[in-house]
């Protein structure tokens, strides 16, 4: 009951404090009354809101997971990557991270000196800023959250801001490592178990390393002595909290399918790719098209270039496979918000024994323990028999790296769609297909199943796909200092390739 008295009032408090300005000292009603052990859990849960909710839905789309539902229309827009900071796309979940997180954090930093809770403190700072840097490629940071002194905060670039929170989870560890202290606060991720704690913390070393590493040759010894030393969490790194009980719904969940405002349906290049490797995930949450029966997925941005949904025209099916909210278990409701999975880190630590330390049999054990945990975080059995598959097979398949970030796209699909979306801007994997969608679907057989394909009616002006979010507009109205803003289809700083 602990766990859902302090869910509940983590939610209330989400939705009364986004409104703040970011850049305010924390303010609740109580004031000083609060203490840690209550703030920690509405930390944790702003975090879900913005990862496993607001980002979770536009980065599906980016990821060519989700399409629009042919007979509704919410997210054509996004779909078609018609997107402008007047769209305000990314505005709640700014918010959400400044007024709400990170305000939360600063409250917890100045309440306690328990090095363990700041450390916990910390590595969920360190995430915030991450992923607001993975959207923008910049973000306020060194003149944020200081309260009516500095309510118009500069902008760092990514780089200034990754290395900051990453010389700050060093100096947290390092007090802590002179300390005995235990953790204090209520912690639904990892039970306060300050071990778990650093492990995420590591793995988080880890996934930005690997950004940038492309542009910062000094961080590969870094990579190497982070695998080496393997000292990363065990399980999920997750939120599972969730129940059927109002305001206590899994995230995703709770916004787009007890609403009633269902506008998904499956992409076709996931589809495509799933099928070509007879992978039985594909089940996971994805419905079978009424009509035929089959799995079937919606070219990208067909339904913004078909403005009559009932037509198939030269772009559309309109019996395709819809997402299933409460996927095939009927755990929907239930479904833990997911931040950092076992296979993502599994397949960062593949990938880095294969570029880096070339440990081939390091490499493919670290590969297929990925899959298989993510196979296990669904529920599903058939590990083995998927991973003699000759298209996902170790041995058989020549481009391991290639394998390697085909198969974290998928293990990613409805468990992180953002940190996937981060990983095909970073690896250019899966490959955007030189083919229209047009001519795929008059003719499949000259698609490569798999290749992401550029949206039928394309917002970006000069092509391709989605490579960073817009500012909010709500930054650009309350600080002049917001940059100039910048168009969707320029890289962010770590994105070379």
């Amino acid at each position: 009951m602990k766990r859902k008295f302090l869910y509940i009032l983590a939610a209330s408090t989400l939705f009364t404090s986004c409104d703040l300005n970011i850049n305010d000292d924390p303010s609740y009603p109580e004031g000083g009354t609060i203490t840690t052990d209550l703030v920690f859990p509405s930390v944790q849960n702003y975090i879900a809101a913005v990862s496993c909710d607001i980002m979770f839905n536009y980065a599906g789309f980016f990821c060519q997971y989700f399409e629009q539902l042919p007979e509704q229309n919410q997210f054509n827009d996004i779909a078609s990557q018609k997107i402008t900071e007047s769209s305000q796309t990314i505005d709640g979940a700014y918010s959400n991270i400044y007024a709400g997180a990170l305000t939360d954090i600063n409250d917890i930093m100045s309440k306690t000196t328990n090095k363990a809770d700041l450390f916990a403190a910390t590595v969920m700072r360190a995430f915030c800023f991450q992923l607001m840097v993975d959207n923008m490629g910049d973000c306020p940071y060194t003149e944020a959250l200081q309260g009516s002194g500095g309510s118009q905060p500069k902008w760092d670039d990514g780089k200034t801001v990754y290395e900051g929170v990453l010389a700050e989870l060093d100096a947290a560890e390092a007090a802590l490592n002179e300390s005995d202290d235990q953790m204090t606060m209520t912690d639904m991720m990892f039970n306060k178990d300050i071990n778990q704690w650093i492990g995420y913390a590591n793995a988080l070393r880890l996934r930005m390393y690997m950004r940038m590493s492309d542009v910062d040759n000094s961080v590969v010894e870094k990579i190497k002595a982070l695998v080496s030393a393997n000292n990363f969490f065990s399980g999920d790194a997750m939120l599972n909290i969730y129940s059927n009980d109002n305001l206590n719904r899994s995230p995703f969940y709770g916004s787009y399918y007890l609403l009633g405002t269902g506008n998904h349906c499956a992409a076709y290049p996931i589809v495509s790719y799933m099928q070509t490797t007879n992978d039985p995930r594909i089940t996971y949450a994805f419905k079978v098209a009424v009509n035929s029966g089959n799995y079937v997925g919606q070219m990208p941005g067909a339904k913004a270039i078909e403005k009559n949904w009932t037509s198939t025209g030269d772009w559309m099916n309109n019996d395709v496979s819809n997402i299933n909210y409460d996927l095939y278990n009927g755990t929907g409701a239930i479904r833990p918000a997911y931040f950092f999975t076992q296979a993502n880190l599994q397949f960062l630590i593949a990938e880095a024994k294969v570029r880096f330390m070339n440990d081939n049999a390091g490499a493919k054990a670290a590969y297929e323990a990925a899959v298989r945990a993510d196979f296990e975080a669904r529920g599903y059995s058939g590990v083995d028999s998927f991973l003699a598959g000759a298209e996902v097979n170790w041995d058989n398949v020549s481009d391991k790296l290639h394998l390697i970030y085909m198969q974290k796209w998928v293990a990613l699909f409805y468990m992180d769609n953002m940190e996937s979306w981060s990983e095909i801007r970073r690896t250019d994997v899966p490959a955007l297909s030189s083919r229209s969608g047009k001519d795929i679907y008059k003719d499949p057989t000259i698609y490569t199943p798999g290749d992401l394909i550029e949206p039928a009616e394309n917002g970006l002006e000069a092509g391709g796909l989605m490579k960073r979010m817009f500012y909010p507009q709500t930054a650009r109205n309350l600080n002049p200092n917001t940059p100039t803003g910048k168009p969707g289809s320029e890289r962010l700083w770590w994105d070379v390739k």
